[in-house]
C-alpha cells in the first residue's frame, strides 16, 4: 500500500512538473503536453542531423537538385500550420525513406525520390513530413519511447536555459530517432496535415493517393528475400489499403474540386531532375 502511496505521489510530482508544458497545438487544435521548449527542439533536430545523414550515406552532392528539394518544400512549409526554421535535403542512399527530424529537418532519399512519377508527390512526402513536425508527432514519439530518465534531463537543462547541454544529451541518442514510431493515428493525421499543406501551395492532393499507390505496389512486388529496400520506408511509414482509402475519402470529402485529377504540370520538370539524380550518383553528367 506504502508502495502505491509512494508512486501516486511521484506520479502526481512528475504531472505538476510538466504541467507548463501543456499547449494548444495550431495544426490540430489539440491540447499537447510538451516536455520541451520549441527552441530545445531545434537543437536537438540540429545536433541530431549528422549522425543521420551519415546513416543514410550523406547529402547528394548536385546543388540543382538540392535546390529543386528545398524550393519544392518551402513552398508546402510556407503553407504550414507552425512557423519553423524548415530545411530539406536530399540523402544519397537508394533506400527509399523520408523523414523528419525535431524542429523541421525534413529529409528524403534518392531512392524514394527514383520510385516517384511528378512534382505532386514529391509535395506529398514532404506535405506528409511536415505534418508530423506540424503536429509534434516526433518530439511526443522521443517521450513515449526514451523515457523519464532522459525527458528529465532535458526538461531539467530547459528549465535551466542550458540548450546546448539538453542537445549534447539528445546526440548520443541519435540513432535511435531511426527507431521511433508513430502510432496509426499519428500516421492518419500527417496524411491530412501533408494534404492541407501540398494543396494550399497549390499541389493537387492526389498526390498523396498516386504516391501510396505506387509505394504499396513496389514493396508488394518485391521477390522474397529482396523487400530489404523499403523495409525503413514501411518500418517508419506502415502502408496498408486502408489507409490509401482513409487518403482517398478524405480528398474527396473536402477537395472534391481536384477530383479527377488532371495531369501534373510540372511532371516534366520533375522527370528531368529524376534524370539528372540517376546521373549523379552515377557519377556521370548530363
Amino acid at each position: 500500500m506504502r508502495r502505491f502511496q509512494n508512486r501516486h505521489i511521484i506520479a502526481m510530482l512528475v504531472l505538476l512538473f510538466f504541467a507548463p508544458g501543456c499547449r494548444v497545438n495550431p495544426a490540430t487544435g489539440q491540447k499537447q503536453l510538451v516536455v520541451i521548449s520549441e527552441k530545445q527542439e531545434i537543437a536537438i533536430g540540429r545536433q541530431a542531423a549528422g549522425g543521420l545523414e551519415k546513416h543514410f550515406d550523406g547529402k547528394v552532392s548536385n546543388t540543382q537538385l538540392q535546390e529543386y528539394v528545398r524550393s519544392v518544400g518551402g513552398k508546402v512549409a510556407k503553407a504550414a500550420d507552425r512557423k519553423m526554421p524548415y530545411e530539406f535535403t536530399l540523402l544519397a542512399s537508394d533506400v527509399p525513406n523520408a523523414f523528419a527530424l525535431p524542429g523541421g529537418k525534413v529529409y528524403i532519399t534518392a531512392g524514394l525520390m527514383k520510385k516517384m512519377e511528378n512534382e505532386r508527390q514529391l509535395a506529398a512526402v514532404l506535405g506528409h513530413e511536415i505534418g508530423h513536425v506540424c503536429a509534434l508527432h516526433n518530439v511526443h514519439a522521443m517521450q513515449r519511447q526514451w523515457g523519464a530518465k532522459i525527458l528529465l534531463k532535458l526538461a531539467q537543462y530547459a528549465l535551466e536555459g542550458e540548450y546546448a547541454s539538453a542537445a549534447q544529451t539528445a546526440t548520443e541518442y541519435s540513432t535511435k530517432f531511426l527507431n521511433l514510431r508513430y502510432s496509426r493515428k499519428d500516421e492518419y493525421q500527417a496524411d491530412e496535415l501533408g494534404i492541407r499543406y501540398m494543396s494550399r501551395a497549390g499541389y493537387n492532393p492526389c498526390g498523396m493517393i498516386e504516391l501510396m499507390e505506387i509505394l504499396l505496389k513496389q514493396g508488394k512486388g518485391k521477390e522474397k528475400g529482396k523487400e530489404s529496400s523499403f523495409f525503413e520506408l514501411f518500418q517508419s511509414h506502415p502502408l496498408t489499403r486502408k489507409r490509401i482509402e482513409q487518403v482517398r475519402e478524405h480528398i474527396s470529402l473536402n477537395y472534391h474540386q481536384h477530383l479527377p485529377p488532371r495531369p501534373d504540370p510540372h511532371a516534366d520538370r520533375y522527370l528531368k531532375m529524376r534524370l539528372l539524380l540517376t546521373a549523379t550518383l552515377k557519377g556521370e553528367k548530363l
